[in-house]
């Protein structure tokens, strides 16, 4: 039983296939059994017998495909033997009156499109008049899959053939006319056989109809390929014998499938220098097609043919602007939103993100087109808005993010109609349309100078600086997202050091919006850039009093930064920012009252806020570090500082802690000068090094005195420390080794040696003996000191009296 399309149910497809392939394949066996016997009746009867297959109407246009290549298999034995009769001496003519006697219409048109085929080649007749007989024939087979099929046949086989120029066949066998002739003919017959199966059986059946179509297009759109691949075909044949008729097809025929299909056909398989100029034809059509043709994926299709053309050759875009592409295109584009009604927003952003595309290639320097296309899209989609599919917001994040790669980040988004766009996204695609903004500028390295420019910058990415209305900050991602914010504070520069500062000031302003949780992140940045900045305005021309007070409104400002981010809280990143601070003033700007100031509220956090023993070290480090290279303080004013460090130093909780802190705040009493200064005046508003032999050896002595109580308490003191006391003397004799060479007068030769042999002593025990960092470190220290003995110069002579 076959349902009203003609095609049995879909459980009978496999057995109705199968039985129809072994009579195609048994006729074929007589068949090639009767040409063997050089039976040419019989070859032809058996042929038309097999051919007569393809009369079923119980197969799907899939698997009627499947029989269709078996017949059209065994049809070129068939082609072979004809060509053989003909050299025995039977003419084709009489090969092609012959087979018109098969009984049936479809087999016998198969067989004469096979004899002609034949006919056409050894040019007993001309093509011209073949192919016109042919192709008029084939109008016998009405039914939609057979004749589809059958005039597909009839494409196959006439390919080659055809009196194409340059073609053998052309002259007496006819014109590259002819050649279009014959295939525009067969293509209008197959299209209409095509549209034709959508209106035969029941409206329940319409998916289905409609899906066996899709399967078949190729069918019909193999025409125009062919048409395409004439040699002969140039811009005047196809504007006026090609484009026309085809057009005139698409239109008549008033099937939505058949114009969706046609239409990407012609744009897919012509030249692109064709569809240049015949821009006003293909767009003038699209109007003209039916309701159901997504007539943004014609424009799309044909905004991508051409931007691959100007890309591809940069001459043409003279054309381009000859013939206002842009201009015909952009109205296009409107015009589609304004005819089909609510175009899915996806749809609409399609178009527009090609329309982008096409513009970036043939105008790469025009930013008021872009600007046009973003005017373009927000109006076709602002009564939309916010979009929310998924699909469609993922599309206009591209959109949004084309622009940006390919031009100046700053100036895109200074585009009249940027904002307006990204402002139909909803928050969290907002968001990350903003972590694109700000990964672009750091990728390009762009330096936002102005404060027009800043402002600007932080709006759009203004989910990043602050929480947003309805979106959640994702915990993944939120530190990422803020670092990308920190490292973006380093892009706000300007030339002029004033606006520079205020540059910094307004982005601060902006990001104490941002909550204690952002501002761990994008404090620091600031104050570190401003610390560049102190610099840029020390180094630079002008009144020195002009300078000093600006360099210390700015350390000032830093102070506050500092302090902010104490409160957040974050009191180790705000005590090393204390700590630079100190070292900047000092250092750079020589403003003493700050640097105390800065080391004041260093010790302060110290003392209230640093968490744990293990970030006391770390930080008594830091500060005692710092202090050694501050150079503007008064002895009164050092002295208070210092003793603050020697105390806490003293205060730590673990005894090989207290040792190393105590053994680094001997340094505070020994300074080095800086190589500039060696043989020079000491510049103005620094201090002379501070040289305090007696002091020095006070923390040594006092180091020596932790480290031996350390070896008395080594079950408590070193639970869980990987350092022993013997660890701690050789630690303690690189600090004498390096105040000897460096002349202190309190570390005598004397001294020196009394304690290599308390090192020495220690170093004898066997738990010493097994550990190979501690043998590491002692020979290490041992070495140097035979290598300082060896050199020959006035320091060898100190250390020659020295026994190992």
């Amino acid at each position: 039983m076959v349902d009203v399309m003609g095609s049995a149910p879909a459980e009978e497809q496999g057995r109705l296939l199968q039985e129809a392939g072994n009579a195609v394949k048994r006729n074929a066996f007589f068949m090639k059994k009767a040409m063997d016997e050089d039976n040419l009746r019989e070859a032809l009867r058996y042929s038309a017998t097999l051919l007569g297959e393809l009369r079923t109407p119980a197969l799907t246009p899939q698997r009627y495909f499947e029989l269709y290549m078996q017949a059209f298999n065994e049809l070129t034995h068939l082609q072979a033997f004809f060509r053989e009769e003909r050299r025995k001496g039977r003419s084709y003519a009489d090969l092609y009156e012959l087979v018109q006697h098969a009984g049936n219409v479809l087999p016998r048109l198969y067989l004469l499109c096979t004899v002609g085929s034949c006919y056409i080649r050894s040019k007993e007749a001309p093509a011209r008049s073949v192919l016109k007989d042919l192709v008029e024939m084939c109008k016998g087979v009405q039914h939609p899959v057979r004749g589809l099929f059958l005039r597909s046949y009839l494409c196959q086989v006439s390919r080659g053939l055809l009196p194409d120029v340059g073609s053998e066949f052309e002259g007496d066998g006819g014109s590259i006319s002819d050649a279009i002739e014959f295939l525009l003919i067969n293509f209008t017959e197959m299209n209409k056989l095509w549209v034709r199966m959508q209106h035969q059986g029941a409206t329940k059946d319409r998916e289905r109809r409609e899906q066996e179509r899709q399967q078949l297009a190729d069918l019909v759109g193999r025409n125009l390929t062919y048409v395409s691949q004439l040699d002969g075909l140039d811009f005047a044949l196809y504007q006026e014998g090609v484009l026309a008729r085809v057009m005139d097809q698409i239109v008549s025929c008033k099937d939505a499938i058949a114009q969706q299909y046609l239409m990407q056909c012609v744009i897919q398989g012509f030249p692109d220098d064709f569809h240049l100029g015949t821009l006003d034809t293909l767009l003038g059509i699209l109007p003209n097609l039916q309701p159901g043709v997504q007539i943004h994926v014609i424009v799309s299709s044909l905004l991508d043919r051409l931007a691959r053309f100007a890309a591809s050759d940069k001459a043409v875009v003279e054309t381009f602007n000859q013939v206002d592409a842009f201009g015909k295109l952009t109205r296009a584009a409107a015009k589609v939103t304004e005819q089909e009604g609510q175009v899915p927003a996806g749809d609409v952003v399609a178009m527009h993100a090609a329309l982008l595309g096409f513009t970036g290639a043939v105008y790469p320097d025009r930013l008021d087109l872009v600007n046009k296309v973003l005017t373009s899209a927000f109006q076709a989609l602002e009564k939309q808005a916010p979009i929310t599919d998924v699909k469609a917001e993922k599309q206009l994040v591209q959109l949004l993010s084309t622009p940006l790669d390919k031009y100046d980040v700053v100036t895109v988004l200074e585009l009249a109609n940027y904002p307006s766009v990204m402002s139909l996204l909803r928050p969290a695609k907002y968001k990350e349309m903003a972590v694109k903004i700000c990964s672009t500028v750091l990728r390009q390295r762009t330096l936002v100078g102005s404060m027009e420019k800043v402002e600007m910058l932080l709006d759009f990415i203004s989910p990043l600086v602050k929480d947003t209305e309805g979106l959640e900050d994702d915990e993944d991602f939120f530190e990422e997202e803020q670092n990308l914010l920190a490292r973006l504070v380093h892009q706000l520069v300007s030339a002029d050091t004033d606006e520079h500062f205020e540059l910094l000031r307004a982005a601060r302003e902006r990001f104490n919006a941002g909550g204690a949780k952002r501002l761990r992140h994008t404090l620091p940045p600031l104050a570190f850039a401003a610390l560049r900045l102190v610099r840029q305005i020390k180094e630079g021309d002008g009144d020195s009093k002009k300078i000093d007070g600006s360099c210390k409104t700015v350390l000032q400002w830093i102070l506050g930064v500092a302090a902010q981010l104490a409160e957040v809280p974050a009191a180790e990143i705000a005590l090393q920012l204390y700590l630079q601070t100190a070292h900047a003033a000092s250092e750079v700007a020589r403003l003493e009252l700050i640097a105390y100031e800065s080391l004041e509220q260093a010790f302060v956090l110290y003392e209230e806020a640093i968490p744990d023993s293990k970030a006391e070290v770390t930080a008594l480090q830091s500060i005692v570090g710092v202090l050694h290279r501050c150079r503007v303080f008064t002895p009164e004013s050092r002295d208070t500082l210092v003793h603050k460090a020697t105390g806490y130093s003293a205060k730590l909780l673990k005894k090989p802690d207290q040792c190393r802190a105590v053994c680094a705040c001997s340094h505070l009493f020994w300074q080095e000068a800086a190589p500039e200064e060696e043989g020079a005046e000491v510049p103005e508003g620094v201090q002379p090094p501070v040289r305090d032999s007696d002091n020095v050896m006070v923390c040594l002595k006092r180091a020596l005195k932790i480290a031996n109580s350390a070896q008395q308490q080594l079950a408590v003191a070193l639970k869980g420390d990987h350092t022993t006391p013997v660890m701690l003397f050789v630690d303690i004799l690189n600090h004498y080794l390096f105040y000897f060479e460096q002349g202190n007068p309190s570390i005598t030769t004397s001294v020196l040696q009394s304690l290599l042999e308390l090192v020495a002593n220690e170093m004898a025990n066997d738990n010493c003996q097994n550990d190979a960092a501690l043998l590491a470190f002692y020979n290490s220290t041992r070495n140097h000191i035979a290598i300082q003995k060896e050199k020959g110069d006035d320091l060898a002579q100190k250390f020659s009296s020295l026994q190992l």
